[in-house]
């Protein structure tokens, strides 16, 4: 899609920033990683931050390492999330801790996280628009950590009682923060005043729900070579997405129960998952998460209103109706 056409030079140019910052030495520390983010990825994240910046009229080469520590932020999530969550694929590939042992795939995440911050520490900018770039990514990334918290805490409390505005303060944290930064930093890279800044953020968090609304969806009716991670996964992990809350508010005592018992017993049987995806169809489970993240994708396009007309603002438009449109 246009989208990322319009920023393929610079997205190509993170590829090689990421691979040219990843230490050569030692070996034991580092040969996990590069193979790691070059299986690929949406690199949402980045061309975000990029296209922002060009659609306010920046110098789009001064947005490239920025972003670039965005992507390597995500990444580091991506193995620790794995682990968290006991995922088997990420990306159409076994996940790090299933084809090298969790010690190793914890080593691999933590190395991510120092040499971000090792490249943020060292970014040759003027002090103060250094340590606002600092409060930025320091607090979205805090954010991330603690939607993840919530989330995990919610699984060793064995909590079911999540309210839909539980759910989205949770996600508004894992998913949309980041892409809440992505945007926002796109525009603080040029200069705008903070009311824009804060529609860009806004922009970017509804999108990040939206985004995630879909992702959960896509886990359940997705088609496993296209969305390249285990259909059905989120069941196993017992995940409290949109659809099981909705679940939880419309089923009877009985329902409730089974789905209970199915999400806390992290199965992998066929019958069992299948079990839950009726339940959500029987509450039209599906479709009404479809539905809020349409709102959020609308939403969020109204937050742009003031952006000049270019092919830039077409795109971003053009992207935020595929976000809740994409089967990957």
């Amino acid at each position: 899609m246009d989208f990322y056409e319009l920023v393929k030079t610079e997205l190509i140019e993170v590829e090689m920033e990421m691979e040219q910052l990843i230490p050569k030495e030692p070996k034991e520390v580092y040969n996990f990683i590069v193979p790691f983010f070059q299986r690929g990825g949406k690199r949402i994240r980045p061309a975000l931050t990029i296209i922002y910046c060009a659609a306010l009229g920046g110098d789009i080469s001064k947005a490239i390492l920025p972003a670039t520590i965005i992507e390597l932020f995500h990444n580091f999530t991506l193995i620790h999330d794995d682990i968290e969550d006991n995922s088997l694929m990420r990306r159409g590939q076994p996940t790090l801790h299933v084809s090298h042992g969790i010690p190793i795939a914890l080593n691999s995440g933590d190395a991510f996280y120092t040499l971000i911050w090792d490249v943020i520490n060292n970014l040759d900018w003027p002090p103060q628009k250094l340590i606002e770039l600092q409060r930025m990514y320091s607090s979205s990334f805090r954010r991330v950590v603690e939607g993840q918290g919530i989330e995990l805490a919610w699984y060793r409390d064995d909590k079911f009682d999540i309210t839909e505005k539980d759910y989205f303060a949770m996600i508004s944290g894992k998913t949309a923060a980041l892409i809440g930064l992505s945007c926002e930093l796109g525009g603080y890279l040029v200069g705008v005043d903070k009311k824009k800044l804060l529609s860009l953020r806004r922009f970017g968090e509804k999108l990040g729900l939206a985004f995630q609304i879909q992702d959960d969806i896509l886990n359940i009716i997705g088609d496993f070579k296209t969305y390249k991670k285990e259909i059905a996964g989120d069941i196993t992990e017992g995940k409290r997405t949109l659809m099981v809350v909705r679940v939880f508010e419309k089923a009877t005592f009985d329902e409730k129960e089974q789905l209970r018992k199915i999400l806390s017993s992290n199965t992998r049987d066929e019958k069992e998952l299948n079990t839950v995806v009726l339940l959500f169809k029987k509450y039209n489970s599906i479709d009404y998460a479809r539905t809020i993240a349409m709102k959020f994708t609308d939403e969020a396009k109204k937050e742009i209103s003031w952006l000049p007309e270019t092919k830039y603002k077409k795109a971003l438009i053009r992207f935020a109706d595929f976000v809740v449109n994409r089967e990957q």
